[in-house]
C-alpha cells in the first residue's frame, strides 16, 4: 500500500550497485554519479549498495546506505532478498527518489518486488554486454522489461548505436572514473610515491584476491620485475579482505582511485576486469594483462585480447617468467605511453544525458 502513495521527489537519484569480491559497478556508478552532480547541481543523490566499500562513497560526498552481502552473512537466498527488500523499502521511504539507477548482472527478488509496488519510479539498469558464450541472454532480456531503460557501456572499440534496434537498450562509451586530465603529474606522482624519478616503474595490481587466489602470482611477477631494475608499486584493494602485505614492493597503494597515479608509471600488470582495462587504455597506460577465467558470466579473455588493438597491451593466461619477460621488454623497447589510446569519450557523460530524458 505504501507504493501506492508514494510521491517521488524531482531530481532524486538513487543509485543501486550490486558488489561483492571487487568495484566494478561501484566505480561505474560514482562515474556516473559526479557527472549527473555536475549537470545537476540541485539533485540529491543517494546510494545504497551492497559494496564494503561504503566509505568510497562517502568520499565522494554521496550519502550511503548498505546492506551486508549475503556470503558475508552466510544467509539463505529467501532470507537474504527479505532483508534486501526491507533494506531498500525504507531508503525510497525516506528520501523518495524518482529515479532508481541500478547497476548489476541480475535484479534481485527483492529489487523486483519493488519494482512491482513501487510504479511512480523510474527505473534504469545499467548493464554490461559481454558475457560468455552459454550465458542466458535471453532471461537478461526479459527481466529487463519493468525499467525504463538499459544503459549497457560498451567495450573498447565497440560502435555506439544509441537505442538498440528501437528498444529500451541505450549502447554508451566505456565508462571511466576519471578522465586524462584528473590524473596526477608525473613528477608530483612519484614524489607521493616515494619513487626514483630516473628509473622505470611499474603499477602491479590483480584485483581485491576475493575471487582468485593471486598471491603467488603476484609474488613472482614483483620477483622478476625487481630483478630487471624496475621499481614497482603494488595496488592492494581499499576492500581486499585478506590483504597480503608486501615488503618487496617499492611503494603500496592503499587508495582510491589508483587510477590518479597512472602517469607515475611506464606500464601495469593488470587483471582484465572492466574497469581496468577501460581506464588503463582510456588513460594510455602500457599493461600486461592477466584476465580471471574463472568468472561466472564476465568474458574477461575476449575483453583484453580486443585491447591489444589499441596499442601496447599484452595478455598472458598463465604465468611464466620467460614469456612475462619478454612481454615487458617488448613494453619498454616500444617508448613512453600516450594520452587515451581509444579515441572514445568516456561513456558516463553519455549516461548522464540519458538519465537526464528519464522522467
Amino acid at each position: 500500500m505504501r507504493g501506492l502513495f508514494f510521491k517521488p521527489r524531482a531530481q532524486t537519484y538513487l543509485f543501486l550497485p550490486i558488489n561483492g569480491a571487487g568495484l566494478g559497478h561501484l566505480t561505474r556508478s560514482l562515474a556516473i554519479a559526479r557527472r549527473l552532480k555536475k549537470d545537476q547541481p540541485d539533485a540529491e543523490i543517494v546510494f545504497l549498495t551492497t559494496s564494503i566499500g561504503v566509505t568510497l562513497i562517502h568520499r565522494e560526498g554521496f550519502a550511503c546506505h548498505h546492506v551486508t552481502p549475503a556470503a558475508l552473512l552466510n544467509a539463505g537466498a529467501i532470507e537474504w532478498n527479505s532483508l534486501f527488500f526491507k533494506s531498500l523499502k525504507n531508503v525510497l521511504d525516506i528520501h523518495k527518489p524518482h529515479c532508481l539507477v541500478f547497476d548489476g548482472t541480475i535484479p534481485y527478488l527483492g529489487l523486483q518486488r519493488v519494482m512491482h509496488s513501487y510504479r511512480t519510479i523510474r527505473y534504469v539498469w545499467i548493464k554490461r554486454g559481454l558475457y560468455k558464450d552459454g550465458t542466458d541472454t535471453k532471461r537478461l532480456t526479459s527481466l529487463s522489461k519493468g525499467f525504463e531503460a538499459v544503459i549497457s557501456p560498451g567495450e573498447l572499440g565497440a560502435d555506439v548505436t544509441g537505442p538498440v534496434n528501437g528498444s529500451k537498450i541505450h549502447e554508451v562509451e566505456p565508462i571511466s572514473l576519471l578522465d586524462s586530465s584528473d590524473l596526477l603529474e608525473k613528477t608530483v606522482a612519484r614524489q607521493l610515491l616515494r619513487l626514483d624519478s630516473s628509473q622505470r616503474c611499474a603499477y602491479v595490481q590483480l584485483g581485491a584476491g576475493n575471487i582468485n587466489g593471486i598471491a603467488d602470482v603476484q609474488d613472482r611477477i614483483i620477483a622478476v620485475l625487481k630483478r630487471k631494475g624496475i621499481q614497482v608499486v603494488l595496488g592492494q584493494s581499499p576492500i581486499a579482505l585478506k590483504p597480503k602485505p608486501d615488503l618487496r614492493a617499492d611503494s603500496v597503494i592503499v587508495d582510491y582511485p589508483n587510477s590518479k597515479y597512472f602517469a607515475a608509471f611506464d606500464f601495469a600488470v593488470l587483471a582484465g576486469g572492466y574497469n581496468s582495462v577501460c581506464e588503463a587504455v582510456l588513460l594510455g597506460l602500457p599493461a600486461v594483462f592477466f584476465p580471471n577465467t574463472e568468472t561466472g558470466a564476465d568474458d574477461q579473455l575476449k575483453r583484453v585480447q580486443n585491447a591489444r588493438l589499441f596499442g601496447r597491451y599484452e595478455v598472458m593466461v598463465e604465468f611464466s617468467e620467460n614469456e612475462f619477460e619478454r612481454v615487458v621488454d617488448k613494453l619498454l623497447a616500444e617508448g613512453p605511453s600516450s594520452e587515451g589510446q581509444s579515441g572514445q569519450r568516456n561513456g558516463a557523460a553519455s549516461a548522464v544525458s540519458l538519465l537526464a530524458r528519464v522522467r
